[in-house]
């Protein structure tokens, strides 16, 4: 074996720990999302069987009757008023399906078994419903107690077409997107040039902008979810000039406004870093060239620096509009009503409120086609320059 394939395969042996994970918990999701767009997937039908339960009681309730005040002889008799499909839902507490609903008939299940287990205290342990139901049915009905779901085709996408609320997240994401982005860039930029500068308490400066930046999103919520409020400082300074206090969080005319607002002041640090770090490579004879010609500090910020720093406003962009159409957090604690809702927390609420995951698996898909299509535009427009040797190119 040739030294150079030696060494290819010592690297992959490097590196094959990531590319599992990756493939675990960022590729294999990602393909499954695609899947189940197609499908009629619902995450709690999966886990239904998995509950835990006590046969011995279900069958006592069920009867009607104790078993301590039961016998053998009565096991003809309890057979004969045993009903199967009534004693999973009402007395197991398991919804089944028109299909699973045949498939757990009275004929498919060895009922002399349970009897016979029933009256022989062999089913006073708690087991999962799965594994009750995997011991009694027969063998052409095992496979309903495993869900698959089923495919559906576009029906997904077309449901989405049809839903107003659908197309009122879209609108909100695209709305919060479009305001935040630019300011957020521009107050990122205008922090940077003013951090820049040497004045005293500069690093205070820097480390107080920043600070909102790597504090945890879900506490910063809380605290505007505060300050937002009728009786909060916001409406305490505004009321100063006569305004009556509002509503912020709860007026859907103010609501999605109040958390963009917070969303730019959270952000902008973060921003302001990778702006200070291009500022810092311009160097200072350009500036100062331009200085002894006579040009003005806008003329000079608008004609040198933010040219200069179009490598970082098309990260900082890119960024920002992969993060704006992916808002999720905020909107969820914040929040309260469906009309200011984003498309991220709306295929949430699909998944996990309304267990319709196939829908919610298809408006991931079209977020993920939105944030692609749109950051491709965006880069194949407004393309990074080449910096080679100090020239750009």
């Amino acid at each position: 074996m040739s030294l150079r394939r030696k060494e290819s395969i010592y690297g992959y042996l490097f590196i094959l720990p990531v590319l599992v994970i990756i493939c675990v918990f960022m590729l294999y999701p990602i393909l499954m999302t695609f899947w189940y767009s197609f499908t009629d997937y619902d995450g709690t039908a999966q886990s239904k069987f998995d509950m835990l339960f006590s046969p011995e009681d279900a069958l006592q309730f069920h009867f009607g009757e104790f078993i301590d005040d039961l016998s053998e002889k009565d096991a003809q008799r309890l057979e004969n008023s045993f009903n199967s499909v009534s004693f999973i839902e009402m007395d197991i507490g398991v919804k089944l399906s028109d299909e699973q609903k045949v498939g757990f008939a009275n004929e498919h299940i060895n009922i002399k078994g349970i009897i016979s287990d029933f009256l022989t205290y062999n089913l006073s342990k708690q087991i999962s419903v799965r594994e009750f139901l995997g011991k009694y049915v027969d063998e052409k009905n095992k496979g309903l107690i495993n869900y698959r779901p089923k495919f559906t085709g576009l029906d997904n996408f077309v449901n989405a077409v049809k839903d107003p609320y659908f197309w009122t997240s879209l609108k909100n994401t695209a709305m919060f997107s479009l305001i935040v982005v630019p300011c957020q860039t521009l107050l990122a930029l205008l922090l940077a040039v003013a951090a820049n500068q040497k004045i005293w308490g500069q690093k205070f400066f820097k480390t107080t902008f920043f600070i909102p930046s790597v504090t945890s999103s879900a506490a910063i919520s809380m605290i505007f979810s505060l300050i937002y409020t009728k009786p909060g400082i916001l409406n305490q300074i505004i009321g100063v000039t006569g305004v009556p206090p509002v509503d912020w969080l709860n007026d859907p005319n103010t609501a999605l406004g109040a958390v963009m607002a917070m969303n730019i002041w959270t952000t902008a640090g973060y921003f302001m870093v990778t702006y200070l770090a291009g500022l810092q490579q311009i160097p200072v004879s350009i500036i100062q060239a331009a200085q002894i010609d006579g040009a003005s500090p806008s003329r000079i910020f608008w004609k040198i620096i933010v040219p200069l720093l179009k490598n970082q406003t098309v990260y900082i962009v890119t960024m920002g509009i992969i993060s704006t159409l992916q808002v999720f957090d905020q909107i969820y604690m914040l929040i309260k009503n469906l009309r200011n809702v984003t498309l991220s927390f709306y295929i949430y609420k699909n998944a996990f409120e309304y267990g319709e995951m196939g829908y919610a698996s298809a408006l991931g898909v079209v977020l993920f086609a939105l944030v692609f299509l749109i950051t491709f535009v965006f880069k194949k427009v407004y393309r990074e320059e080449k910096v080679v040797e100090g020239v750009k190119k």
